[in-house]
């Protein structure tokens, strides 16, 4: 599948893989910019991206940063039609503030297939044996 990307700024790298077979690409920041302490940052790509019919795009944290350094991403689900830049919501649970260079690796994105769902009202829904919820299962 070819994902049609627009550089919105010199400074934008197309996304990466790793390694052959890996499900996402390492998104890179732009600019460089700092996330405060206990704060939240949107750091631009400096691309937009055109999806294939039937398929979104959802960010997720990178492992090392959210376990080295409490950096997680946050409300990352990019629809069919969205065609305007991409910009990456980082959380820094540290105590410390955290700097993001141009071009490092921020996120990743993982592009899906999806089918548009239809919602019906019912009166009631089927028995299910999975009645609990909200960590009813362990942790």
């Amino acid at each position: 599948m070819q994902v049609r990307t627009c550089r919105l700024s010199p400074s934008a790298r197309l996304p990466t893989v790793s390694q052959p077979g890996d499900v996402a690409a390492d998104l890179h920041a732009a600019e460089a910019v700092i996330i405060p302490a206990r704060g939240r940052c949107l750091v631009p790509t400096g691309l937009a991206m055109e999806l294939p019919p039937g398929y979104r795009a959802s960010i997720r944290s990178r492992s090392g940063l959210s376990l080295k350094h409490g950096i997680e991403a946050g409300a990352g689900l990019i629809d069919n039609q969205y065609r305007d830049a991409i910009g990456v919501l980082l959380y820094n649970h540290s105590d410390v503030d955290y700097p993001i260079a141009a071009g490092d690796r921020i996120a990743q994105i993982c592009i899906e297939r999806y089918e548009e769902p239809g919602f019906i009202e019912v009166d009631e829904l089927s028995s299910s044996s999975r009645t609990a919820g909200w960590g009813s299962s362990g942790v």
